[in-house]
């Protein structure tokens, strides 16, 4: 049977829904009104046996409580009209106690507990109609079943691919004391995050933890790309391991899932208290850094406590013999060029190099790059790559055309996660119009023959249903050619100028330098601050974006509107619109932020960004607008600012009439919350809320929130215990002043 959540409609899609189900049901054409105060009439149409008029309303509740409350102001509007007949639509569950409690206080406007629509009649009528379900994509789109069959799939592929890489590092992995200290951290916490500098392996020593762990009678390992994915695929009872590469992203701190932050936090929180379940993550350093900066609850909340952290120290002499070996081995590299190694023991001037990196050595080997030398040179070529880390990535680039380089730099603008093809190639095809002009030359016919260079190389391709993905073959890649475009001025101008989308310029560029969460982007000079201008005043005809975003099972484009330019914009150029503040004015208005159609959160981000008085921003008409838009605590907490900012803000603070309000808005937040993960979502709120709001007591609300949680708290077990006396260590070697023996192997 159809049970669907309507509470991911917006109160305007839900209204329409009810619309649409009821002219199927009743065989009559219902009218409909714009948005606004309704006098208690949503939806009217004429009986057909009677003409009479008959009157619709639809409620858009999370539980009965919150509704009947509602009803009981409804009542009075009901009298006044007098309708012949009134119908209610509810997206709240109801019981047969429920429908007549209703038909009583609306009686004798509705004639019968058929005319009182809940959430299971809505279910009932959708399977009658599948057209009409079919209109309402968010329906199906997040329903359970939908969710099983589609997203589950996709995480569970993620999952394959990934224990497939796993297998094929198997070979190449040499054991170290970092496999070691990472186990006995996932012992003691429950989940490990595994941080270091670029390329010294992370990834593999995740996988390796992986492989030993499903050893132990683990029974699922789950690959996420987001918190989402995680709490879908959270099955207690089951040992399972998550594991999330590169968290907090690629190569700069990029967070796009709403509540990320909570999300993580209360997700290992329900990991350390489980003894079936285990945590793998992954993140450079420097961006862990960033996100410490940014997220004050990641420092709060110790989130470091089971961190492992990989550098070159991780890695004795021979550790780093063994792993060179080993890649040496699996590339089957030429006798020729294996007796140059040997010769002079030059193999010791590698193992020895201060920039000794796993990563690039594979890419030297693995793209068979010493080819393209002869073997009295293979050995300094090779050092010159760790001499110069983007250098593996550098020699590879300049045996390319011109318009495949073109198109990879177009792509490093579009960020370091994957991206549609098709916005490739149309970002590619506008930069190049841009640029040599629409007749140089035809892209269609040159695509595939780009795509081919590269692939394999440089970026990756997948399928999914009818959509393609790219992403770069590794991040390093990412990482050589945003620095190949920060050396290059006259590039960055080209790149921004001819950019088919916002986030080309807002995600990749900066006039902030490298401070806080915009490490790893470009930093501009002042004389391309009219290029950046330039384009904005472009994008605000038409906002263009290209960014993918995580959700529960997989990727969608990020919803992107002119508000979320703005934010974009002025965050990453900062400089630039404090000093000229009118680049805004053609769309800076008090509709912008009053208009419901657009986030409530992103609204009062942007107010938060700019001068208010500069657009003449009337903020006491604004926050009497918005008023009616306060529906949840989070709701309150988004609009601090603009109540401090404003007279009228300002006084509703210390009204006690707004703060009863605000008192039993919390509460019903509370009282709707369906496990510990929303209970924390809902302390928060009050915690913030408190710094602003005196009168809340934070005591009596944490108490209260505790013993919801211990409603839903399932009482802690033993840690189950792992047997690491069989380890297998394969691969590494006992200590040698030279390890020629071990080289001379590979003949």
């Amino acid at each position: 049977m159809i049970n669907y959540d309507f509470l991911v409609l917006q109160p305007n899609e839900f209204e329409n829904l009810t619309r649409d189900l009821l002219q199927k049901k009743e065989g009559v054409f219902i009218e409909s009104f714009t948005i606004g105060r309704d006098g208690g009439i949503d939806l009217r149409f004429a009986s057909p046996e009677d003409n009479k008029k008959v009157v619709v309303q639809a409620k858009r509740y999370r539980d009965y409580a919150s509704l009947l409350t509602e009803l009981k102001q409804e009542v009075k509007k009901v009298r006044t009209i007098a309708p012949s007949r009134y119908i209610l639509s509810t997206s709240v569950g109801l019981t047969p106690a429920n429908k007549e409690e209703i038909l009583d206080l609306f009686s004798p406007y509705i004639i019968s507990t058929e005319d009182i629509l809940g959430k299971d009649d809505l279910n009932n009528l959708l399977g009658q109609y599948p057209d009409v379900e079919q209109q309402y994509y968010k329906l199906w789109l997040a329903s359970t079943a939908v969710l099983e069959r589609i997203l589950n799939k996709r995480i569970e592929n993620w999952s394959a691919i990934e224990l497939e890489e796993a297998r094929k590092q198997v070979s190449l992995y040499v054991m170290n004391d970092s496999f070691d200290k990472a186990i006995n951290i996932l012992k003691e916490n429950r989940y490990v995050i595994i941080s270091g500098i670029p390329g010294i392996g992370k990834t593999t020593l995740a996988r390796m933890l992986i492989y030993r762990i499903l050893s132990n009678d683990y029974e699922e390992f789950i690959k996420i790309n987001s918190m989402d994915d995680a709490a879908l695929k959270l099955m207690p009872g089951k040992k399972q391991i998550f594991f999330f590469d590169d968290f907090l992203g690629s190569s700069y701190l990029d967070i796009s899932e709403s509540g990320f932050e909570s999300k993580i936090l209360a997700f290992i929180d329900k990991v350390r208290r489980e003894p079936d379940k285990l945590f793998i993550l992954s993140t450079r350093e420097y961006i862990l850094a960033a996100a410490k900066r940014r997220f004050e609850k990641f420092t709060l909340n110790n989130i470091e406590l089971a961190k492992c952290t990989l550098d070159l120290s991780s890695y004795s002499e021979d550790i780093r013999a063994s792993i060179l070996y080993n890649h040496l081995a699996n590339a089957e590299l030429p006798v020729e060029y294996i007796r140059e190694l040997l010769d002079g023991r030059k193999y010791l001037k590698l193992i020895k190099h201060d920039n000794f990196n796993p990563r690039i050595i594979e890419a030297f080997l693995k793209e068979k790059l010493y080819l393209k030398e002869s073997p009295k040179v293979f050995v300094n070529r090779f050092l010159d790559f760790f001499d110069r880390p983007y250098s593996v990535w550098d020699f590879a680039f300049s045996k390319m055309t011109p318009l495949t380089q073109q198109a990879l730099l177009v792509r490093a603008t579009m960020g370091g996660n994957q991206v549609y093809l098709s916005d490739w190639f149309d970002a590619v095809k506008f930069f190049l119009e841009g640029t040599i002009g629409k007749a140089a030359l035809s892209l269609d016919e040159g695509w595939h023959t780009i795509i081919k260079d590269l692939l394999g190389t440089f970026i990756t391709t997948i399928k999914e249903g009818t959509k393609e993905y790219v992403l770069f073959h590794n991040p390093s890649v990412y990482d050589f050619l945003i620095d190949y475009i920060r050396q290059r001025k006259y590039l960055q101008a080209s790149l921004i100028d001819n950019a088919l989308f916002a986030n080309q310029v807002a995600g990749t560029f900066t006039d902030k330098g490298y401070e806080r969460n915009d490490y790893g982007k470009i930093h501009i000079t002042d004389d391309l601050e009219s290029h950046v201008e330039e384009t904005f005043k472009r994008q605000l005809i038409e906002p263009k974006n290209s960014r993918l975003v995580r959700y529960t099972g997989g990727w969608m484009r990020q919803p992107f509107n002119i508000l979320i330019l703005l934010i974009e914009m002025i965050r990453s150029f900062p400089i630039l619109f404090r000093s000229k503040p009118e680049l805004l004015k053609s769309v800076i208005n008090i509709e912008l932020f009053t208009c419901t159609k657009y986030n409530l959160e992103d609204r009062m981000s942007l107010l938060n960004l700019i001068d208010p008085s500069f657009y003449d921003l009337d903020l006491d008409a604004m926050v009497d607008m918005i008023k009616p838009e306060l529906l949840r605590g989070s709701d309150y907490v988004n609009t601090v600012s603009l109540m401090e900012r404003s007279d009228r803000g300002k006084y509703l603070m210390v009204d006690p009439a707004f703060l009863n309000e605000l008192e039993y808005t919390l509460d019903s937040d509370l009282s709707s919350v369906e496990d510990e993960e929303e209970c924390q979502y809902v302390r928060e709120d009050i915690h913030e809320l408190a710094k602003h709001y005196p009168s809340i007591n934070v005591d009596a609300w944490d108490e209260a929130i505790n013993d919801v949680i211990n409603r839903f708290s399932s009482p802690d077990s033993d840690y189950d215990d792992w047997d690491l006396e069989d380890r297998y260590y394969g691969g590494s070697v006992s200590s040698s002043s030279d390890y020629y023996d071990l080289f001379s192997s590979l003949l």
